[in-house]
């Protein structure tokens, strides 16, 4: 499903699979505390497979943490989740040496089958990273013969047992057996972005356009009156040369060739056709949107406010400054702009009509802006309903602010209903009620040939329960209504850059030196007691949860790794302008893997912390940049000895 590239990443993962709502049956060999709560254990889970990445002797470093993955079983195979548990260790076992990793998983019953998510750490008890080419056909080949040992119900296509019969044809090459397979396979493989939006019950838009587009391809009779059909109800059709094209409708594009309808497709399903370009120049219409804004009444916003780094604009979006006007692109891709940003008078004009683009305008113009405060929505009614979907989903009239320009319809309300009921189920939080004390699970040592106890054997005392704090101290910070639990799952389920990182506790969950190979560890479904956390929790990323102290030894620990060669633009810069220069979609485009990656988001460090430092102390920060701009103008100097000097 995805692997986790920071302690966060391991993080959400082990708190999604083991979430109320569905997951029956939970084990993992890493230890915790008696009486945790689900967040405390993926907290642990995630602090300790961190722990062993961060134990290096030589080699590259290590930059993939772990691997979710899920084991789904058919709707008539006839297995208990404990069965499922067990066939899935054992196909694990014998395809990743389990009882040699770190691993949590969990099964869930929350759709019509019974399926696993396992997390499994890359590093093994031995130090040893995982590293198996083409394992889909080791651990295909594995579920072959679990499905003839457990009479589970054997799929009808499966791509190894295609390669294997491939690879009797001397006469095929390698391109040859993947362009085999790829065709064979195109309709059946969704991209990893559906495949996940499916897995929690959301249709993605590119599906949602096929299905539409799905019965004008039926009814066609060439490829040029399947372009007449699409166009003469509602879609837009660009031509993008030659017999390429891409399919507009309301806010959404997608090229032919996503949504499986390249010429090659439609050729081959409805004839050749000579007169398909030329249908294509006829038909080109790139509807234009104009006045898709969201104003406010603010008559001084305080502009370019800080915004919290873990929203969606923080971490999904650059900006370019003007002196006018700010432009935001999506990180993604660097030449799509999402919306433009005016001091006077306080607007957002956008340029992509999506949810995300109008939460992330919505985000900018709310920090700016002071409560109670109007804004005014303005554009096709589709944009509009976007808008007030986020705006509710966000909770803003509880904090004072208003909405005007859309009145939602009844289907609008219906479908904010279902989108709070999925997010509270999602997100529900255990009762904070005492309930009656289950019997505790306590850490067992698996045997050579386990049989499931009724109870497992405890090696270690359990820690006593800490006394109850007089004041109860959030650990995380949480956006109101659920606000960005879904841009949290799809950090999760897409590539990214690395996302800040919620450090666990680190006394209360310090994982031992394992001695034995695997430790059994079953978790009941049940709401133990939580366990008051520490105080005083430092958010990792998050500079404005940092004490003093803790910003110096981060800029410390920061400036080493530096490399002063591959800032860009002039070397006399200030830290602000190597910022802009950062910024420039053009210098982006160059940003993809090894060092040059790795220094960008280093340096994307330094600009946060720079950030952190002006605003609790101007006058540290402007000595700063000054010794900045002097280390960088020295030639001699290779590296930075910059020391900040903050204000207790």
């Amino acid at each position: 499903m995805s692997t986790q590239k920071s302690r966060s990443g391991v993080y959400k993962a082990s708190k999604y699979f083991h979430k109320d709502e569905g997951c029956v049956l939970f084990e993992s060999n890493i230890y915790t505390p008696m009486n945790s709560s689900k967040r405390q254990i993926a907290n642990a889970i995630a602090t300790s497979i961190e722990n062993d990445v961060a134990v290096r002797t030589k080699g590259r470093k290590q930059s993939v943490r772990s691997q979710h993955d899920m084991v789904s079983f058919h709707t008539n195979d006839n297995v208990t989740p404990e069965q499922a548990k067990q066939i899935v260790k054992e196909l694990y076992e014998q395809t990743h040496n389990l009882s040699n990793r770190k691993y949590a998983l969990g099964v869930h019953i929350d759709t019509d089958e019974v399926h696993v998510h396992i997390v499994w750490a890359l590093k093994d008890f031995n130090g040893k990273c995982y590293n198996v080419s083409n394992d889909y056909r080791v651990i295909e080949r594995e579920c072959e013969k679990l499905e003839q040992k457990y009479n589970l119900i054997v799929p009808e296509n499966r791509i190894s047992r295609d390669m294997d019969e491939l690879d009797k044809i001397k006469e095929l090459t390698l391109q040859d057996k993947k362009d085999i397979i790829n065709k064979k396979y195109k309709d059946k493989h969704p991209s990893t972005k559906e495949r996940m939006l499916d897995v929690r019950g959301v249709i993605s838009n590119k599906k949602q356009m096929k299905d539409a587009l799905s019965d004008f391809l039926n009814n066609a009779s060439s490829p040029s009156d399947f372009i007449n059909q699409i166009t003469e109800n509602g879609f837009n059709v660009i031509h993008n040369g030659k017999s390429s094209f891409s399919i507009q409708h309301e806010d959404q594009i997608f090229k032919a060739s996503e949504l499986g309808l390249s010429y090659k497709t439609l050729k081959a399903k409805l004839g050749d056709d000579t007169g398909f370009e030329q249908t294509l120049k006829n038909k080109h219409n790139v509807k234009e949107y104009e006045n898709c804004s969201i104003a406010s009444t603010e008559a001084e916003p305080d502009y370019m406010k800080k915004i919290k780094p873990n929203s969606v604009l923080a971490t999904k979006f650059k900006f370019i400054q003007h002196s006018d006007k700010v432009e935001y692109f999506y990180n993604s891709a660097s030449s799509k702009k999402s919306f433009e940003y005016y001091k006077d008078p306080s607007k957002v004009s956008f340029h992509d009509l999506s949810r995300q683009s109008a939460k992330a305008g919505i985000q900018r113009l709310v920090a700016d802006a002071k409560p109670p405060q109007s804004f005014t929505v303005n554009g096709p009614d589709y944009f509009k309903k976007n808008v007030w979907l986020e705006f509710q989903l966000m909770g803003l009239e509880a904090k004072g602010f208003k909405l005007e320009g859309y009145k939602p319809t009844p289907a609008d309300l219906d479908e904010l209903k279902k989108i709070q009921e999925q997010y509270a189920s999602m997100n529900k939080k255990a009762d904070p009620k005492p309930q009656p004390a289950p019997e505790a699970p306590t850490v067992a040592v698996e045997a050579p040939k386990p049989v499931e106890p009724v109870m497992p054997i405890p090696l270690q005392k359990a820690p006593e329960k800490p006394p109850e704090p007089t004041k109860q101290v959030e650990q995380e910070q949480v956006a109101p209504t659920n606000d960005d639990l879904i841009d949290d799952l799809m950090k999760e389920f897409e590539p990214s850059n690395p996302t800040p990182v919620a450090e666990a506790p680190t006394k209360a969950l310090e994982t031992p030196t394992p001695v034995e190979p695997a430790v059994d560890d079953i978790y009941a479904p049940m709401t133990p007691e939580p366990i008051p956390e520490p105080e005083n929790h430092k958010i990792d990323g998050d500079y404005s949860t940092y004490s003093n102290d803790e910003i110096v030894e981060e800029f410390e620990w920061l400036q080493p790794r530096l490399t002063k060669s591959l800032f860009p633009g002039n070397s006399t810069r200030d830290i602000a302008g190597h910022r802009e220069m950062d910024n420039i979609p053009d210098n982006r485009n160059g940003i993809k893997t090894g060092e040059v990656k790795r220094q960008y988001e280093l340096r994307q460090k330094l600009y946060n912390l720079f950030d952190e430092i002006k605003e609790r102390d101007p006058s540290a920060a402007k000595q700063l940049e000054q010794a900045f701009k002097a280390q960088m103008a020295n030639k001699r100097a290779v590296t930075f000895d910059l020391k900040p000097q903050l204000t207790k």
